[in-house]
């Protein structure tokens, strides 16, 4: 069973809808913002720790 963030009431695993039934609170949307802000941080992360893999590189950065 799904669970609505705000509320806590069960959802049915057959419910397609974008709001809860019990409480209106719209599941898409419900603390978008600090979702967003958890997914930059991740990729922030990430680069960087690409860009330290390709600074090893001998070729990486060099212009012909």
């Amino acid at each position: 069973m799904r669970k609505c963030p705000k509320c806590a009431g069960r959802l049915s695993p057959l419910f397609f809808g974008t709001e809860c039934k019990l409480c209106g609170a719209d599941l898409m949307y419900y603390r978008f913002d600090e979702r967003m802000e958890q997914d930059a941080q991740r990729a922030a992360a990430q680069d960087e720790k690409v860009r330290r893999i390709l600074s090893k590189l001998p070729f990486y950065g060099k212009k012909h």
